[in-house]
């Protein structure tokens, strides 16, 4: 009987002590979560704002310094390290899964001690990470840990060296600050308010899929907004001197930065750095050693919340439910799909329904013909089981497109090429590969007002595009 009893009671437990996915809906901003690890260390992560693609997750501290970019050896440089965010090393680095010495990196240009500084100057580089493994790397993120971070795509601002690749049909660059005058005269600074940031945030853009990213001016508005501050302290892990342990520290944004007349940050690749309430400044790229504050946003359906209460003194603890197979994200969200992605002749097949829904168009099924249509009101794509030829029409000029792989049925539903129907509807497609992740992406530019204008920005430059 006490044997019936003790297996009993130890069934019980385990049904307790059970993890089962816990909604997020319920989380609070501000909440704190301990998630992965660098160098050992735990990462306390804070949850910021709510943003178009989600729940905005930002680490409490700069967890390390870094340069945000690798120059090239020798001065002077002609090549000082790119503040394209995309071609990074920084990027590069938060977003890799790479052993130590595995990473390539853009450009070929490696954040070494030799990379990052410039040759003749008496300075020891501190962090150098061209021989660290990749911020992903397995022995800071289980796969369940990485499940629980989106994967998606989101606007970028461009410095004027880069106006040409704006995606969103400016014809001038985003520039937070300025400087005139000459050498020989004091020069004055315009600087951009954070209550501004939300307003600034205009311009030339490009869009870059991340999971990994440093802040943008949008998300720091957010930030602000919810909190009424900005500033970030350095981890016990990364401070130099029992001194700092306590000091606030200046850390990258993902914004490059323009100054004119002296300090030509434009010629010098300049980033935006973010200190306190009302201290900002560019910076360049390679000499540089800032904190790193990285983010992602929660992808809620995977989460697990195994204990804590969302406190500083008391985290969640959390955990995720996996990745099974490639995961598809579009606009944001992780697709739930009844049928697994399959692959044929180097193209992923999807669920029509899943993949068509997800980019605001409405779908047909004549199951006689076996024909699939697709439109949003602008545009309408029509494609036949087994047939390689896809019909497109938009604003009644019609085309046929060919595809690497034809619509299929598998397993009673008809999987359709991903990139294919997703570029009909003027989405981008990007595949990242180390996570085994596709993203989908038709976002609009941001809309802020078109008529604002700081006075200083109108007395030296005009309001004109």
């Amino acid at each position: 009987m006490k044997k019936i009893i003790s297996i009993i009671l130890t069934a019980i437990l385990a049904i307790i002590l059970t993890v089962v996915p816990v909604s997020a809906e319920g989380i609070e901003i501000g909440s704190y979560f301990q998630i992965g690890s660098y160098n050992g260390a735990p990462i306390l992560w804070r949850y910021m704002a709510d943003e178009y693609n989600g729940k905005l997750i930002v680490s409490d501290k700069a967890i390390c310094f870094k340069t945000f970019a690798a120059g090239e050896d020798g001065y002077p440089s002609s090549r000082w390290g790119s503040d394209f965010w995309e071609e990074s090393a920084i990027r590069k680095w938060l977003n890799s899964k790479a052993g130590a010495g595995e990473i390539e990196w853009p450009n070929g240009n490696t954040p070494s001690a030799e990379g990052v500084q410039f040759s003749g100057w008496d300075q020891d580089v501190k962090y150098p990470y061209a021989d660290e493994a990749g911020f992903l790397n397995e022995n800071n993120f289980s796969v369940q840990e990485l499940s629980i971070m989106k994967t998606i795509s989101q606007w970028q601002m461009l410095s004027e060296n880069r106006i040409e690749l704006a995606e969103n049909g400016e014809t001038r660059p985003y520039l937070f600050q300025y400087t005139f005058g000459s050498d020989r005269e004091p020069q004055t600074v315009h600087t951009n308010e954070v209550s501004e940031f939300k307003d600034a945030f205009r311009g030339a853009m490009y869009r870059v899929s991340d999971t990994i990213f440093l802040l943008n001016e949008l998300q720091i508005y957010d930030i602000w907004n919810n909190f009424g501050e900005i500033r970030a302290r350095r981890t016990n892990e990364s401070i130099l001197t029992e001194e700092n342990n306590n000091e606030y520290c200046w850390y990258w944004l993902i914004t490059p930065a323009l100054a004119r007349a002296q300090y030509d940050l434009a010629r010098y690749n300049g980033v935006t750095s973010i200190k306190g309430n009302g201290e900002y400044r560019g910076v360049a790229t390679h000499p540089n050693e800032l904190g790193v504050r990285p983010a992602f946003y929660l992808n809620e359906a995977n989460l697990i919340i195994k204990s804590g209460s969302g406190t500083e003194e008391d985290p969640y603890i959390v955990d995720g439910a996996g990745q099974n197979g490639v995961a598809v994200f579009s606009n944001g969200e992780e697709l739930s799909m009844d049928q697994k992605p399959v692959e044929e002749n180097e193209r992923l097949l999807v669920p029509a329904r899943a993949v068509f829904e997800s980019l605001g168009a409405e779908v047909e099924w004549d199951e006689e013909k076996e024909v699939v249509t697709a439109t949003d009101g602008e545009t309408e794509i029509v494609m036949q089981i087994d047939n390689a030829v896809m019909e497109k029409s938009k604003k009644g000029e019609e085309e046929e497109i060919s595809l690497e792989a034809a619509p299929r049925i598998i397993g009673e539903r008809t999987m359709v090429p991903l990139r294919a129907v997703s570029e009909a509807f003027s989405a981008k497609v990007d595949y990242i590969e180390e996570l085994n992740r596709v993203v989908i992406d038709k976002q609009p530019a941001p809309s802020p007002d078109p008529n604002w204008c700081p006075p200083w920005y109108k007395r030296m430059f005009g309001c004109s595009k």
